[in-house]
C-alpha cells in the first residue's frame, strides 16, 4: 500500500520398540508409507517448496498485520506486542523508508549519523516481538526508480541499508526481509529480476540465511488484465529462488480481485493463481489485503480481499492486512479507533471492525499444517546440509 505516495539431521522416533529385523510383508508395506517427523537442524526457519517450516519443525502459517516502522510516524509499535499475541498473530510487516525523504523531514536508513535514531527505532520493535517468537518482517516502503528507469546511486543505497540489517539481525532467524514494497508498475520485468537478484545477493553475501520476500508486481497484486504485466511471481520466482536458500514471495489482494461495485470477486482465479505459484514449487503469502471505511471504491476492495481471507487459508496462504495502525487518510482499521491495540474485550471483542473481525477470527483459527517430513537441504540453506 502506498503511504502518501511514498511511503545433522536427526530423525525424530515414532515411538515404540525398535523394528525387528524380520518383519512380515505387511509390516514392512506399513513400514514404508509411514511419515517421520525430521528434527529441525538448527531451529531456523527454512523454505522448503512451498513449506515455511518454523524453529519447531512445524510447518508455518503466518498471520498478523502490516504496523507502523520508522521514520514517518515514530508510534510506539514496541510497546504493543502483547497485544499483538492477543490477537493471535505470529508476524507483523513493518513499514518505512530506507532513503531520506526532505519533503517528510525523514533521513531513512542511508543517512550516517543521522539515521541512527531508526535503526535503533527497527532494534526496539525487533527485541519486543521477537522475543516472543512473532517474526518480523522489515520492509521498504520506498523504490528505486527514476522515470521508470534503475537509478543506480537509490539501489546501491538500499543495498547497503539491506546489507546493514543482515549484518545486524542474521543470527535472528525471527527476522525477515521484504526487499522491496510493489515494486514494479508496469516497469522493465528484466530490472524486477536484476534488482531482487542484486538485493538478495548482497544480503546473501553477508552470511545470512534470513527468509528474504519478494513482492508481486502490479502494485502486488499481480493482476495481469490492467494492462500491466502482472504474474510475475509464478513467471520469474522460480529464477529468483533457484539453488537458493529461503525465498518467500509475497502477493497484495485488493480491488484487483473483485469487479467494480464488488461485483464477481475473481475466486477461481485467485485459487489457480496460488495453485500456479505453489506448482513452480515456490512458498507465498498475502504479505497486504484488507478494505477501509472511506474510500469511494470500500466494496470492491473489500470483495477483493475477501477472497484472500475465503481461499488462501485452505492453500496453506497466510495473510498479513493492512494496517493494524493506520495514518492520515489510511482508514484500514482494525478496531473502531483505528489502532490494533485499543481492543475493549480481549476475550470477546465488541468494537472491531469487519475487517478487524475477519483477522481476528484467522488469527485464532490458524490452519494446522502439520509436522515438516520433508528434507531440510532442499532449503538450499548451508546450514541445513
Amino acid at each position: 500500500m502506498k503511504l502518501m505516495g511514498l511511503l545433522p539431521l536427526l530423525l525424530s522416533a515414532c515411538g515404540g520398540a525398535e523394528m525387528s529385523s524380520e518383519v512380515s510383508p505387511s509390516e514392512a508395506e506399513h513400514a514404508e508409507t509411514m511419515t517421520t517427523a525430521v528434527a529441525n537442524p538448527t531451529g531456523r526457519f527454512y523454505i522448503v517448496g512451498k513449506d515455511i517450516v518454523a524453529p519447531d519443525g512445524k510447518k508455518f502459517y503466518p498471520v498478523g498485520a502490516n504496523l507502523d516502522g520508522w521514520d514517518f510516524f515514530q508510534r510506539s509499535t514496541e510497546n504493543y506486542s502483547a497485544e499483538a499475541v492477543k490477537w493471535g498473530w505470529n508476524l507483523i510487516r513493518i513499514n518505512g523508508a530506507q532513503l531520506p525523504h526532505a519533503n517528510f523531514n525523514t533521513y531513512g536508513l542511508v543517512s550516517g549519523t543521522a539515521s541512527n535514531g531508526n535503526f535503533a527505532k527497527i532494534d526496539r520493535i525487533i527485541q519486543a516481538y521477537t522475543s516472543k517468537k512473532i517474526v518480523v518482517l522489515i520492509e521498504f516502503h520506498d523504490k528505486v526508480w527514476s522515470g521508470g528507469t534503475i537509478d543506480a546511486t537509490k539501489l546501491n543505497q538500499t543495498k547497503e541499508a539491506w546489507i546493514a540489517l543482515a549484518n545486524k539481525y542474521k543470527n535472528n532467524t525471527y527476522v525477515w526481509f521484504n526487499l522491496i514494497n510493489e515494486p514494479i508498475w508496469g516497469e522493465s520485468a528484466t530490472d524486477y529480476v536484476s534488482i531482487h537478484t542484486t538485493l538478495r545477493n548482497a544480503i546473501r553475501a553477508t552470511g545470512a540465511e534470513n527468509i528474504i520476500v519478494v513482492d508481486g508486481g502490479v502494485a502486488g497484486q499481480e493482476w495481469n488484465r490492467w494492462g500491466v504485466p502482472g504474474n510475475l511471481i509464478p513467471t520469474y520466482g522460480p529464477q529468483l529462488a533457484q539453488n537458493q536458500c529461503n525465498m518467500l514471495f509475497s502477493i497484495h489482494v485488493y480491488n484487483a480481485w473483485a469487479e467494480a461495485g464488488g461485483s464477481s470477486p475473481h475466486t477461481t482465479e485467485f485459487i489457480n493463481y496460488v495453485k500456479s505459484v505453489q506448482s513452480k514449487n515456490l512458498a507465498l503469502i498475502v504479505g497486504e489485503t484488507g478494505w477501509d471505511k472511506t474510500n469511494s471504491d470500500v466494496p470492491r476492495l473489500k470483495a477483493g480481499s475477501m477472497v484472500a481471507f475465503n481461499n488462501a487459508p485452505a492453500q496453506g496462504v497466510g495473510i498479513v492486512a493492512w494496517h493494524g495502525t493506520p495514518n492520515w487518510d489510511d482508514t484500514f482499521n482494525l478496531t473502531q479507533s483505528g489502532q490494533f491495540h485499543a481492543v475493549n474485550d480481549w476475550t470477546q471483542p465488541t468494537n472491531l471492525t469487519d475487517l478487524g473481525t475477519v483477522l481476528w477470527q484467522l488469527g485464532h483459527n490458524k490452519p494446522q499444517l502439520g509436522t515438516f517430513t520433508g528434507s531440510y537441504a532442499a532449503s538450499n540453506c548451508a546450514s541445513a546440509k
